[in-house]
Order: C-alpha cells, then structure tokens, then sequence
C-alpha cells in the first residue's frame, strides 16, 4: 500500500514540474483554482477565479479564462480586470479578449479604463498597447476628474501618449458642473485644457444663458471660449429674454467679458412697454467686462422691425452701456428720422431700459399753449429711499414765465401717498391782463388699518385746491401730462374728502368728510360741504332663513350736515328696510314685487325745501313688476318681444318740493326705483309705468365674430298718475297724470351703418321734447360719425350738433375732422383738423385747431402745430403759424 502511495506521488510531482516549464515558456502565467488543459496543451482553460501574468507584467483577473496557444488569444468572462502598471492603464469589463500578437485588448459590456486622473466608461472598449490607444463606443462617459470636465458621446478615440480625445458624432460635455456643451465630433486636450469643435454647437451656462456658434475653442482652466457666428440668448426672467449676435468672438467666463467683431443686441419687446417694440443695438464690433459695454459705430431704435429703415434712431461713434451706473451713454451721436440726420449730440446719456427707479432726468417734451406760448417740459426723478420719491416738473415757457411742478409718493406695507403741487409765476391774464401767480395742490392717501374682525378697512384722504379758476384749463397740457400719476377729477369742480371704510361679512359702512368748491362762480355759491356724512347697510336675510318667506331683505342708513350757498344748512338722516320678492311665474308672467320702508330726520337752515324745525317723516314704497316675455325661434335669428308694466304707490304721499330742480327720464331709467335720483325721498303719488320692447337678434351659435353685435332693438315707455303731483321736478315730466312718452331704436343690423335714437315726446302726441339720434357710417377706410342733441319746453333748451369724420390712408396714417355747432346760439365751437402718422415707435400729427368760444383766459383762437413724438426719447411740438384774434386775411397769421 506505501509503495503505491510513493508511486503516485512521484507521477503527480513530475506532471507538476512538466506544466511549470511548459508555462515558463509561454506568453501567460496562469494561477488560477482549477485548469483545463486540452487538445495536446494547445486549449488551456481556467476556472474558479484566478489570475493571468502577462510576460510584461500586466495581469488579468477574472472568473474564468480561455487561452489558445495557437492563435495566441487570451478571453476572459467574469469580473475582469485588466491592471498594467507600466502605462499606470486600468480596465474592467463583463468580458475581455486580449489578442497577444498585436498586443491589444477588447472588452464586451460595462467597460471602463481608468487612472489616478480620469476614466473611459463604454459597453466596448478597444486598447491598443503598442500605440497606447484606446477607442471606447456605446454609450461613452469620458471622466476627468482633475479638471471636473465628463464627456459624453458613441464613439472615442483617446491618445494616452498625447492626453488626446476625440469624439465621432453627437458630443455632451459638462465643464465644472456649470457649463453644457452640447456640439459634434469634439476634441478634448488634456494637456493644454482645451476643448474644440468645427461643428455647430450649442453651449449653456449656469446663468440661464444660451451660445449657438458655428465652431468653437473653449479653453478649461481660463474660462475662455472663441466661436464663430456666435448666438447668445440671455436670460431677464422666466418670460423674457434678450438676443446678441456676434460675427465672430472672445467670451471670458470667469470675468464675465467678451471682445467681438460685427455686433448685434435685441432686447425684449416690451421693455418699453409695448409689445409692438423692436429695440436693438447693432455695432462693427463691440467690448464688455462686469462694469461696462461698448458698441463701436453703433445704431439703436426701438422700431419695429421691417423691410425698409426705421423711423427713428441713433448712431454714434461709441456707446457705452455702465453697468454700475444703469447708464447708456453715447459720444458723436447723430438722431435720424427716415435715414435723415435732424440732430447731432456730442455728448448724452440716459437710464438703461432696465431702470424702472432711479435718479436722473426724464424723457422731455416740447409743447405748445395758447396763453403762454411755446414751452419746454424737463421732468428729473429723484428716489429719497425704497419707499418714497418725487419728480421735479419744471416747465419754462418762451414768454419769460414757468411753473414749478413736483410729485411726491410715498408707498408702504399699508399705504400710499400721492401729492403733486405747482406754482406758477408771473402769469399774465388775457381777461383783465394783470400779472399773476398761480398754484395747484392734489392729493391722494389710501391707508389699510386692518382692524381685527374686519375683512376691509381703509382710510383716504383726498384733496384738490387752485388759487385761480381758469389754470387747470389753460395749463392742463403741461401740468398733467400723460406721466402724471394724479389728475384732478374735474376742471371746474374741485372735490376734497376723508373717507373710512369698513366692510364686514354682510354690512358695509362708509363715513367721512367732504367739500367742493365750483369755480367760475362768486365765492358765496363756490362751496359745498358734507360735515360729516355715513352710508350703512346691512344684509338681513338671515331673519327670513327660517320663515316661510323667501326673497333678500336690507336695511341701510346714511346721514350728512350739508352746508351750502350762503349759509345753507341741512342736516339729514335716513334709514330705510327694503325687501324684494324672488321671480314668480304664473300662465307666462313673470311677476316680482318690492317693499320699501324709510325714516327721514331732517332739520334745516335758510333752505327752501326744509326748515328749521325737526321734520320727522316716514315713507314706503310698493313696487310690482309684471313682464310678458315673448319669444320666437327663426332658423337664425331671435326676436323677441317683452310687455311690461311697474306699479308703484307711494301711500304717505308726503313727497318733498322739488319741482325746480332738474332731474331727466328717458328710456333708460324709466323703470328704475330711483329714476329721479333724490336723496332722502320717495317718488310721490301712485303711478303705472307701461313698457314694451323688441329685439332682434342672431341666434348664438350661428353668430360670427364680426357679426356678434348685430342686433336691432326697439323700446317705448310712459307712466300714468291717478293725479298731478306738483312736488315731482316739472323738468322730467312725470308729475303729470301722463308723461311724456320715451323711446329709443338702436340698429347694428347693416354692415356699414349703425344707427342710435333716443326720443321722448310730449303726451298730446305731436310735439317732439327731445332728440339724441347717432349715426356711424363705415366704408372700408372711411369712418364718419353724426351726433345730433335737441331738447326743448320743460327738458332744457340745448341744440347741438357735431362730426366726427376719419380717413385711414393706410394702416399707420390718417386724416381726422371734428366740429360742433351750438344752433341755440347760432355759433360753431370748433374744427379739429388733423393728419396723422403713427407706428410702433414714432407719431407724427399736423394738427389745426380752432376755437370760437372764449371763458375768462381761454380766448379764441386758430392755431397750427407739428407734433412729433418718437418713443421712448421724448415728445416735440411746435407751433407753425397763430392767426392773431381779430386781423383779417393773412395778416392775422405769424410764425
């Protein structure tokens, strides 16, 4: 038994020696858990993990290996890893085939060569030993990891001798996780940091910023990047975004510079507010760092843009963009209107168009008044903090005279505070010509109090005050430009209150305090005031909530101390329960009815209506509605006809006088509750109000867009009384026991004309009170428009007539004529005649303008003017001729 075991240890120990000397002479070492060895030796096979030396000393490990010696092909499948410490080259892979004779290595799924540096990841890799070259496909991600740059693409070569990669096809870089470029076949230069493509490409940074370039050179470690035909879109916000074009340039990253050639900038549209707006900035070559931008030979407008040259802009030698001050400045620069130089500056600046607040002039403006003669308007802003500011509006006039305007406002979490003030020296009436000075003061302030438990409240004051009755007339133009924020809401009627408001679910109260003064009259009638007055209502429909009856009920209040006149004083207070039904439909008719229930608390001084005793009354109100709606379906249109009746009856019939005061009805307000409009009153007496109406209309879903206000309507109506009543105002008719009878035609139905009439007509039947008829007629470009107003007896005494006419010679200019005869006094007040061209960024209007009226300062007059206003830089008018009042012929017109 020994022997045997001798016998079979010394066999084993020779067949060991034999495979150390065959492997001694062969291209790999083999160690590996278990081996193959088949088909003579030629096949040797290794399982179970292990590794393989080549002679070089590069190692391959893996699961499992296949080597033929007469082809000299080494795979390997499982886990494997090649490492060659010589070339400092490590790869990995699902599968490798090392090709011995041309010493080169393939691998198959989940690649990646890496070093200390950077990395190759692919599904297959191709490394050539003798070149030291590696080529990657599918699914490429270069990493290099020294110079946070990945690269992704198919296919790459790398040149490891070199520090060279190339890509074949779509290319991805990511530089420092702050740029994206996304190009076709790239070039990366590990050595000298450099990243280039002679393809189209397409670079993004981390500003939101977008390059288009025809080629590239990017240079890593300086931020530089050099292009060709360079788009850049850069980014305002989420919905803007400006536009430069570069021919050909330098674009520092890191500083935030460039140096370009031929230069073109579009901004946003609407940075002038007007979406029809082009401004662009178009230069030979131009220049930026972080604190400036310079365009060389540069042109800018604001026009919109089209085949033939722009209505206005400016070229200048050189214009700088300061960033740290938001300014544009331009040097040498020359204003063309049409190509044609009007103006040359050798110097100017203004507030870039991303200023929205800030200190320095405004945009000013040339005008014309027929007082004071030609004027200059130079508006300067100044900021006094985050939440205030004030513009200065002086405005100087060629007669040795000027006002000094100024607007303060002031904002807060809570409030707002508007002012704007003037004065003005050394004016000299027309009227009386005595040299004067004048002033205005407006003022607007809104204060939110959030009191706790309320859903609003709020406190304004506002005022209005002049020290002369004619300045807001004559000076309107210059005073409230189309840049003042704050307008009187009258020019002959100036309001002042304090209001406080509060609102809760349900109830509403206002309360304050209000004047007026009436200009143009003596000083004994001028003034009006409410000291104090209070409106209060209150939903109460959560008493009906749980009663049979339906409908809404209200309760309001209000109260004044009106003093008026000379010494006119009424103080009154009033409260009143209103309840309406909802719709009952009974055999086709439409019924509702409304009660109204009111306490009237008056006292009054030196007044015709109310004396000094307390006068405590109570008054109702019973309305009933009944309509009859008619309705026919044609197969397009709708024609409709509604009978209609109102009944009302006033049972205290207690009625204050107010027979002399002017109140109107037509068929607008016929129906209304409070259809004279008096404060404190019912309506005396009983009364029926009888209506009809007809309409015909298209039907809705046959309608077109341009036909949608087709429709021809026809409403009459009258109201009879059981008597007279002497306290209704005798001036609307109705306080007779019938009225007159109101109507009005409205007819949109023709294409080209469009009629409006209303009427009222006194009850024998013939004679007609009052006219208003309207007419529109439209021809293609031609648009003339008829306003004819006639009220006669009772309603007035006011004939007038006036025209309007319009010719579009084209899509950007016009011709418009406007006049009105008073026939009451035999005497036209005026022609307008105008032309007029405007686009996007230029108007341009001859305007004649004559009067025949004159009121104080404002005399008649005849006048002719060129305005010219090219936007956003600034408005110019000038007067071309003045015919003196009074000279005849030509004699009377001057320059």
């Amino acid at each position: 038994m020994k022997s045997k075991f001798i016998y079979f240890f010394l066999i084993f120990f020779y067949f060991l020696i034999s495979f150390e000397n065959i492997n001694a002479n062969e291209p790999f070492i083999f160690d590996v858990t278990e081996i193959e060895i088949l088909e003579n030796g030629d096949q040797i096979n290794g399982y179970k993990g292990g590794t393989a030396i080549s002679e070089d000393g590069s190692k391959i490990i893996a699961e499992n290996f296949f080597y033929n010696q007469l082809t000299n092909i080494l795979e390997a499948i499982g886990d494997v890893k090649y490492v060659n410490d010589i070339e400092n080259v490590t790869i990995t892979a699902d599968k490798m085939i090392y090709f011995k004779n041309n010493e080169k290595v393939y691998t198959i799924g989940n690649s990646k060569a890496y070093n200390d540096n950077n990395s190759i990841s692919a599904l297959n890799l191709e490394y050539d030993k003798i070149n030291n070259k590696f080529i990657a496909k599918k699914k490429v991600v270069i990493i290099d990891s020294k110079k946070n740059t990945t690269i992704y693409t198919d296919k790459a070569t790398y040149l490891k001798n070199e520090e060279k990669f190339f890509s074949e096809g779509k290319t991805k870089a990511l530089i420092e996780k702050k740029y994206i470029f996304n190009s076709k076949d790239v070039t990366y230069l590990r050595n000298t940091e450099k990243l280039f493509s002679e393809e189209k490409s397409i670079i993004d940074d981390d500003n939101g910023n977008n390059y288009r370039l025809d080629n590239f050179i990017y240079n890593i470690d300086e931020e530089l990047l050099k292009g060709k035909n360079v788009h850049v879109i850069t980014k305002v916000d989420e919905k803007k975004n400006d536009k430069y074009f570069f021919s050909e340039g330098f674009f520092n990253f890191k500083n935030k510079s460039h140096l370009a050639k031929k230069t073109k900038i579009n901004i946003h549209k609407n940075i002038f507010d007007n979406d029809r707006n082009d401004p662009r900035l178009y230069g030979s070559s131009s220049y930026s760092d972080e604190k400036k931008t310079i365009v060389y030979n540069g042109v800018f407008t604001s026009c919109e843009i089209n085949n033939n040259c722009p209505p206005w802009s400016i070229k200048a030698e050189k214009i700088t963009h300061d960033k740290v001050k938001q300014d544009m400045i331009y040097k040498n620069a020359i204003l063309k209107i049409y190509d044609v130089p009007v103006l040359y500056f050798p110097k100017f600046f203004h507030p870039d168009p991303s200023v929205k607040r800030r200190s320095g002039f405004l945009r000013p403006q040339s005008s014309n008044s027929e007082s004071l003669g030609s004027s200059l308007y130079i508006p300067y802003f100044k900021t006094l903090g985050h939440d205030k500011d004030i513009t200065f509006k002086p405005t100087v006039f060629d007669k040795r005279n000027y006002i000094i305007q100024n607007e303060f406002r002031k904002v807060t979490k809570n409030s707002s505070l508007i002012t704007d003030f003037s004065f003005l020296r050394n004016y000299k009436s027309s009227k009386d010509k005595k040299t004067k000075n004048s002033s205005h003061f407006v003022l607007d302030y809104a204060n939110d109090l959030n009191i706790p438990k309320y859903l609003d409240s709020e406190l304004d004051i506002h005022i209005e005050k002049v020290t002369n009755d004619t300045y807001l007339k004559v000076f309107q133009n210059p005073l409230f430009d189309t840049h003042t924020l704050l307008k009187p809401n009258s020019l002959t009627r100036m309001k002042s209150d304090i209001t406080l408001y509060l609102e809760k679910e349900g109830q509403n109260l206002t309360t304050g305090f209000r004047a007026y003064e009436k200009l143009g009259v003596r000083n004994n009638d001028r003034y009006q005031y409410s000291l104090p007055y209070y409106g209060l209502s209150k939903n109460l429909n959560s008493i009906l909530k749980n009663s049979s009856i339906n409908g809404s009920l209200d309760f309001s209040s209000s109260g004044s101390n009106n003093l008026k006149n000379t010494n006119n004083l009424v103080s009154q207070i009033s409260n009143s329960i209103n309840y309406s039904s909802p719709n009952y439909i009974s055999k086709g008719f439409k019924n509702n009815f409304n009660l109204y229930f009111a306490n009237s608390n008056t006292i009054g001084k030196n007044d015709p209506i109310y004396n000094s005793d307390p006068q405590i009354n109570g008054m109702s109100m019973l309305m009933l509605d009944t309509t009859i709606p008619l309705i026919k379906y044609g197969e397009e249109t709708i024609e409709t006809i509604d009978p209609k009746i109102s009944f009302r009856v006033n049972p205290g019939n207690n009625m204050k006088d107010h027979s002399g005061e002017s109140r109107s009805i037509d068929i607008s307000n016929a129906f209304d509750l409070n259809r004279l409009g008096l404060s404190g009153d019912y309506e005396a007496g009983k009364s029926i109000t009888l209506g009809i109406g007809y309409k015909l209309d298209l039907q809705e879903e046959i309608k077109e867009v341009e036909l949608k206000d087709k429709f021809f309507e026809f409403r009459l109506a009258t109201i009879l009384r059981d008597q007279y009543e002497a306290e209704i105002p005798s001036s609307s008719t109705i306080h007779r026991k019938h009225s007159n009878i109101f109507g009005g035609i409205d007819n949109r139905l023709f294409e080209n004309v469009n009629n409006s009439y209303t009427f009222s007509i006194d009850n024998d039947y013939k004679t007609i009170n009052s006219h208003n008829f309207g007419t529109e007629i439209s021809i293609n470009n031609f648009v003339t428009s008829f306003n004819y107003v006639e009220q006669r007896n009772e309603l007035g005494s006011t004939h007038l007539i006036s025209n309007t006419t319009e010719y579009k010679v084209n899509e950007n200019s016009s011709f418009v004529f406007s006049t009105r005869r008073n026939k009451e006094i035999n005497l036209t007040e005026y022609y307008n005649l105008s032309y007029e061209y405007k686009n996007d960024c230029l108007t341009a209007a001859l305007k004649f303008n004559k009067t025949f009226y004159q009121d104080n300062d404002l005399v008649p007059s005849e006048d002719l003017f060129f305005t010219i206003t090219l936007f956003p830089l600034t408005t110019y008018e000038k007067e071309i001729y003045k015919k003196i009042p009074g000279s005849p012929g030509l004699k009377g017109w001057f320059r």
